[in-house]
């Protein structure tokens, strides 16, 4: 199964790129302070949730990385969004204390420990809220989600510093965001079904290599097959998935 990028995604991306919206979306992230952390990416084991600009952003800089690194990551982000329901997964570009695509990081990682702690613990119980929509959901086709999945966001760390200057106070952060939001508004029409994938990257990527309807109906075949104890059979239909998920890399 070899699902070629579309003409039109590949002609919406080249056109928010002459048009500016990466480099916005760079001086965006420069705005904000280098920063370190004495617990080195101890809490980066989730894959975060992005903006829509920053997706396109990530698919207009693929067809430049080498062939075997955009077929791996293409592959981890298909098995991630296939296998997250059952098992808690980490970000598929988590390294041992450190981040294979740091300098390409999203906004929510460069502004995670950067937030008020009253901030963070607002966006935290908000992400409780959608795990538990996410969970009620999966109630209807007759699954329950395991405890692990549904586990609570990492503590608020106190461990990042800015290398210079004050930490930006959460008026400022939020005005990031905002510009973020604006770039994702201003991406060509064409681009427009990039918004369906509500800012989760792995499932953009499957929906893209596999098909939308394939890609959904895979997550339930596997998410079943891993809590019904069938390794074999989860393990097959991720082998097929990551295989498409290389053609299609490929073909991008």
């Amino acid at each position: 199964m070899k699902r070629p990028a579309r003409p039109d995604l590949r002609s919406g991306l080249q056109e928010a790129s002459s048009r500016g919206l990466f480099v916005n979306l760079e001086q965006a992230y420069q705005d904000l302070p280098a920063t370190t952390c004495a617990r080195r990416g101890a809490c980066c084991g989730l894959l975060p949730p992005v903006f829509t600009v920053e997706l396109a952003a990530w698919l207009h800089r693929l067809p430049a990385t080498p062939y075997k690194e955009r077929a791996a990551q293409a592959r981890r982000l298909v098995e991630h969004f296939l296998g997250n329901a059952a098992q808690r997964r980490a970000c598929p570009w988590a390294l041992a204390e450190a981040c294979a695509i740091y300098q390409d990081r999203f906004l929510g990682c460069r502004t995670y420990g950067l937030w008020s702690r009253e901030a963070y613990q607002t966006r935290a119980a908000q992400a409780a809220q959608g795990q538990e929509a996410v969970a009620a959901a999966w109630r209807g086709l007759g699954v329950e989600l395991p405890s692990e999945v549904l586990a609570p966001a990492p503590p608020y760390c106190l461990q990042v510093k800015p290398l210079t200057g004050p930490v930006p106070d959460d008026a400022f952060i939020e005005g990031l965001e905002e510009r973020a939001l604006e770039l994702s508004r201003d991406l060509p029409q064409s681009l427009g079904r990039l918004h369906d994938f509500g800012g989760d990257i792995s499932f953009a990527v499957a929906a893209l290599a596999l098909g939308q309807p394939q890609a959904l109906s895979l997550k339930v075949a596997v998410t079943k097959a891993l809590l019904a104890g069938d390794k074999e059979e989860a393990a097959e239909l991720l082998a097929k998935a990551g295989t498409a998920a290389k053609r299609w890399a490929q073909s991008f």
